[in-house]
């Protein structure tokens, strides 16, 4: 069933078992497991069924640290959540990235790959995936397209399955239809009660949109807000406990990760004919939309003490290698010169580059002149590389409060010198097999800024760590099955309880995570 909350009246106290707060992902995917259990569950979401008209003000914050997109737009607080503006890209972790690494300070989840990996058939269902998920030999195969011959001691092909399900309009039905699932639509939680003496919540506040105050009860509630509000909730609930709820250990808001998504470099292959269309985004006979990849070998990573990273392409016929942008600025310097400006400084840099670039300098140009592509491509490589857990990459509050009195939050992202390196490092392992098969060179094109990583750099919107999982509460905020540590009823899911966040897209993890979550809270009210 789906309510308007404003239908709510003032004073009204609501007895559930369940309650979850959020209805994205996590919260709709809570929702269709537990449909048709004996137990009550009621969904509190914040926005209705469409964007709001007067945008999002309540998500507004300031930033620190890496230059970020605004908060309020890469978040969204209507029915779905941010699905509704997902480009629908699933692949799994992998094993290594739940391991602890002694070369990655606060790695380790306690939890395995196995753990979560049971849920991946029911998740696939949900958004809607082929069950072969993430076989880059099957697709291979589908797709009609060679995988490089890499070395897989150093290299192996996986891949991407591309299926952008937004959950509010693919499983709205659903949720109206369920017979013990109640979502209340423009409803805001402004409060975590819990009790002064035992470690338990007791209730939630409830704003709803004609500006009514209720109450939820319920014996379990679980935040489903994302990687910002998960942990704004639990730090503005502070009235019992100053430092917020679950933030015994000042670990609330901290290890903040986001996915550096980088074009850092180029492949210039010897001869065009090679194809590497498998490794861009490819429409399969049957009717599937994926992408392959290149990953790190595992034996990779751990010899080189490196992040995980992987790589997909995509061909670009404009793109201008190194000695291309050269000529280019020699060209535009003589012009300066002979308008009576000054002789360029780095002429000798330019020349040298067009020099050690000669080949794609002269192909290029030859492609201009006949419009003939030739034998010679050039591949743009994209590239995600696991952000490490840093303590100070965090989200705290702010003194500034939102419409509904909550403290806005500040976001400090920070990264490690490490997640660079293991983006040139890459490159460089990519290039010597490329050499050594024959195929091409690559070309790296970093910044010297140590806050850029490349010409191409943005980020995922993957907003991560937060809320981290940990088997020591000094190390974390939840447990192993996502319970706050030191609160007995309360539970967190999303992205924000990832330990490490790996190289890929999380919202198949988090629809696991949620299927994993609702299965055990329906073992704990039925047993």
């Amino acid at each position: 069933m789906i309510l308007e909350g404003a239908e709510i009246p003032s004073g009204e106290v609501i007895e559930t078992e369940i309650c979850i707060i959020g209805a994205g992902a996590a919260g709709i995917t809570m929702a269709l497991e537990l449909t048709g259990a004996p137990f009550r569950v009621s969904i509190i979401e914040a926005g209705g069924f469409e964007y709001p008209e007067n945008g999002q003000p309540n998500y507004e914050g300031t930033q620190t640290g890496i230059e970020y997109a605004d908060l309020d737009a890469c978040r969204l607080r209507y029915f779905g959540g941010t699905t509704n503006h997902w480009g629908g890209y699933c692949r799994s972790l992998d094993p290594i990235d739940f391991e602890k690494r002694d070369w990655i300070p606060h790695s380790g989840w306690p939890i395995t790959l196995d753990d979560v990996k049971a849920h991946y058939p029911r998740a696939a269902e949900i958004i809607g995936l082929n069950p072969h998920l993430f076989d880059g030999e099957y697709w291979s195969k589908a797709a009609g397209m060679p995988m490089l011959p890499f070395d897989p001691k150093r290299f192996h092909t996986g891949a991407t399955q591309i299926h952008a399900t937004r959950f509010g309009e693919v499983h709205r039905d659903a949720v109206k239809a369920s017979p013990n699932v109640t979502c209340y639509l423009n409803c805001s939680v402004v409060d975590l009660v819990i009790g002064e003496t035992e470690d338990l919540i007791r209730e939630v506040t409830v704003v709803n949109a004609a500006g009514n105050r209720s109450t939820f009860r319920a014996r379990h509630f679980v935040l489903a807000c994302g990687g910002m509000e998960n942990p704004r909730m639990l730090l503005n609930a502070n009235k019992v406990r100053p430092n917020g709820i679950g933030n015994e250990h000042d670990n609330v808001g901290r290890f903040f990760m986001e996915h550096r998504v980088a074009s850092p470099g180029m492949i210039l292959l010897s001869d065009g004919s090679t194809d590497l269309g498998f490794y861009r985004r490819n429409t399969v006979p049957s009717g599937e939309y994926i992408e392959g990849s290149l990953h790190l070998s595992e034996e990779t990573i751990r010899a080189e003490r490196m992040c995980n990273a992987q790589f997909s392409l995509e061909l670009y016929d404009g793109i201008r290698t190194q000695g291309d942008r050269s000529l280019a600025a020699i060209r535009d310097g003589l012009k300066k010169f002979i308008s009576g400006g000054g002789w360029m400084r780095d002429f000798n840099v330019h020349v040298g580059n067009i020099i050690c670039d000669i080949d794609y300098v002269a192909g290029n140009l030859a492609r201009r002149v006949t419009g003939d592509t030739g034998n010679l491509a050039v591949w743009l490589l994209k590239m995600e590389v696991e952000q490490v857990p840093n303590p100070d990459s965090r989200i705290t509050l702010t003194d500034q409060v939102d419409d509904l009195g909550l403290r806005r939050i500040n976001l400090h992202w920070a990264t490690q010198e490490i997640e660079k390196h293991s983006v040139v490092r890459s490159m460089e392992l990519m290039g010597e097999e490329l050499g050594r098969l024959g195929l091409g060179r690559m070309q790296i094109a970093m910044e010297e800024d140590p806050n850029v990583w490349s010409r191409f750099d943005t980020w995922g919107f993957h907003h991560a760590g937060t809320t981290r999982m940990s088997a020591d509460p000094r190390d974390g905020v939840v447990d192993a099955d996502c319970r706050v540590h030191g609160v007995g009823n309360l539970y967190v899911v999303g992205n924000s309880v990832f330990t490490t966040v790996g190289t890929s897209n999380p919202t198949f993890t988090i629809t696991a995570l949620s299927v994993r979550l609702a299965g055990h809270l329906k073992g704990l009210l039925t047993a």
